[in-house]
């Protein structure tokens, strides 16, 4: 047996005699918050990772003087190291020998023009060479005011880090702009908490 149709209209989807379900309200405040804490962080960590990407370039090297004396060294073995020059020497006519073998470490040639500037003047790349065990000794002639020796920039890791100071801050980014958007549209659509 069928039953008569309600006397009231039914809005679709809803068994007769049931009121529907109230409507949604706004989202919360802390939504506009974690948007635009989002975007803050992308601009943190834009500038972090771009930092870290040049650090082999900033990163103050050990400065030794070129008067023709030794300099024993010690320093850290985990990263290749590179020799830098001032920009207005040609050739700093150094020798480096691994003072735990005995054996004079492998200067090559950067082919590369490199050059960093941190406030002390200009200075190129050198050679590159192998820390060995860490403590090495230096001689260079004199003359040539002073050489340095820092961490030697990796290309795998500075196109790594350009993708990375690139790629991070994009995403927090738009993540947080996403939210804001679609936190705001809601905001101004719905009605109030009560």
């Amino acid at each position: 047996m069928s039953q008569p149709p309600p006397s009231y209209p039914v809005p679709s989807g809803y068994p007769p005699g049931q009121p529907p379900l109230p409507g949604r309200t706004r989202p919360s405040g802390w939504w506009f918050v974690l948007g635009g804490g989002l975007i803050v962080a992308a601009l943190a960590a834009g500038a972090a990772v771009f930092v870290w990407t040049l650090w082999p370039l900033i990163e103050p090297g050990v400065d030794v003087p070129a008067d023709g004396q030794s300099h024993v060294l010690v320093l850290d073995t985990d990263h290749e190291l590179m020799l830098w020059r001032h920009s207005d020497v040609f050739d700093p006519d150094c020798s480096v020998v691994d003072t735990a073998t005995g054996a004079e470490v492998d200067l090559r040639p950067v082919t590369s023009q490199i050059t960093k500037d941190v406030g002390d003047g200009a200075w190129t790349a050198a050679y590159r060479l192998d820390p060995g065990s860490g403590t090495l000794d230096v001689t260079c002639a004199a003359g040539n005011g002073s050489v340095q020796l820092a961490r030697a920039p990796q290309i795998g890791t500075f196109v790594g880090g350009v993708i990375a100071t690139i790629a991070v801050p994009s995403l927090l980014g738009l993540m947080g702009l996403a939210i804001l958007i679609v936190t705001g549209v809601l905001w101004a659509t719905r009605p109030p908490r009560a």
